[in-house]
């Protein structure tokens, strides 16, 4: 038997994952069933299976992945030697994930499933502190350019909450009012951040 690459396991997951996006968004994460996801993915359900046991795995693995890409270039900026302000890092991040496939109305979706599933919600609550650990790495790094690094840590402890919740407040305020409630938010994040 042919041994399989990372390669070929890395495209095979992403198919699945594209093909759970597309039935999400198209009709909602409680509506949809691993057959639909199967059906969309256009393979068996065993390969399928080999990858996933359930839709919630898959999501989260989806949108975990999607996270990490965005944190990743978040810690990008945190480790130059001049650290963007959260004016330009923040709104940067927001914008990237505006131009995502499933932001976001299928992120708004999942994290609405989250609060009735248990598993998912344990998943969601951990993905959520890693963001929030990210958004404070950031923010530590960008301090230290005007304070000590005991009372950046502090000040960047104390504020990655509420840019965590900027951020999802984002995600809501897109997903209900569509581009022009998206781009006012924008304008009104570049006021807020403005003043930190």
């Amino acid at each position: 038997m042919p041994k399989v690459t990372e390669e070929h396991r890395g495209a095979m997951r992403e198919r699945i994952q594209r093909a759970a996006l597309a039935c999400v968004a198209e009709k909602g994460f409680s509506s949809v069933s691993m057959g639909d996801i199967i059906a969309e993915a256009g393979l068996s359900a065993g390969a399928v299976y080999v990858y996933y046991r359930s839709k919630e795995e898959l999501i989260v693995d989806t949108g975990r992945l999607v996270f990490e890409e965005r944190m990743a270039a978040l810690e990008r900026l945190s480790s130059q030697d001049d650290v963007p302000p959260p004016v330009e890092a923040v709104l940067a991040l927001m914008s990237g994930l505006a131009q995502l496939d499933f932001f976001p109305g299928v992120a708004v979706q999942v994290w609405g499933e989250a609060v009735r599933n248990d598993k998912l919600g344990v998943v969601a609550r951990e993905i959520l502190s890693e963001i929030l650990g990210h958004i404070e790495n950031y923010l530590k790094g960008w301090l230290r350019g005007s304070r000590p690094d005991e009372e950046a840590a502090e000040r960047a402890r104390r504020l990655a909450p509420a840019i965590l919740g900027l951020i999802q407040g984002f995600a809501i305020q897109a997903a209900l009012g569509g581009d022009e409630a998206e781009a006012a938010y924008l304008e009104s994040a570049r006021t807020l951040l403005s003043d930190l």
